[in-house]
């Protein structure tokens, strides 16, 4: 019989070997994920680079050579996260076609990222961490935050034109209404409210969905 390191007939398989492209990849993936789990777990002071490439099973050096500064790291976990909920937001919408349905969707995927999401929980940490600090970061984070506002609003604007919203309501007012509302429970769940309160967090998820499809009017 073959060993599991032989193929059927006797021969040593040898796994193909990764591209420099795949390997850049996996180490800065690691790199990523290692400055977002010290940020959550220690904040944004203790991750300094050399840490992140020893957290991540590197060099010390690995992080500076990568990402260049600090700023540059927190740069990329930024829009690494950004990436990640818009992607984890497609899945929680996909086979929705009622905005009003999508939206509601989204709030309650966005909660529960934030509930259980090491990585989400990093970006509300070093949010908290600019607004407190008036970090260089300022500028990426308008960015990410003016994109995802735009995707909301573009939900309510589709409800309001289904019948579901009213349509005397500002559609840029109601999603600055959701924004911050998302905003201020992640914050809260960042500095460890959530996880200190008793209860059902798919119950409070349910909860607050309801509470923003009647603040809508739904």
């Amino acid at each position: 019989m073959a060993s599991a390191a032989q193929s059927p007939i006797g021969r040593v398989v040898v796994p193909p070997r990764r591209t420099q492209a795949e390997r850049r990849e996996e180490s800065e993936n690691r790199l990523l994920a290692a400055a977002a789990a010290i940020i959550a777990r220690e904040g944004y002071l203790a991750a300094t680079l050399e840490r992140v490439g020893t957290e991540a099973g590197f060099s010390r050096g690995l992080a500076g050579r990568k990402f260049g500064s600090k700023d540059g790291l927190i740069e990329a976990v930024i829009w690494r996260v950004s990436a990640h909920v818009h992607e984890e937001v497609d899945g929680a919408i996909a086979g929705l076609t009622d905005p009003l349905d999508q939206l509601l969707a989204l709030f309650d995927r966005f909660v529960e990222l934030v509930l259980t999401d090491t990585a989400v929980r990093a970006y509300f940490v070093l949010f908290s961490a600019m607004i407190a600090n008036r970090l260089d970061t300022q500028s990426v984070f308008e960015e990410v935050q003016q994109r995802f506002g735009q995707r909301i609003e573009d939900l309510i604007v589709g409800a309001q034109r289904t019948g579901r919203v009213s349509a005397a309501l500002p559609p840029a007012h109601a999603a600055f209404m959701v924004g911050c509302l998302l905003a201020g429970i992640s914050v809260e769940s960042a500095m460890g409210y959530a996880q200190d309160q008793p209860g059902d967090p798919v119950a409070l998820r349910r909860d607050l969905t309801a509470m923003l499809a009647r603040a809508l009017g739904a």
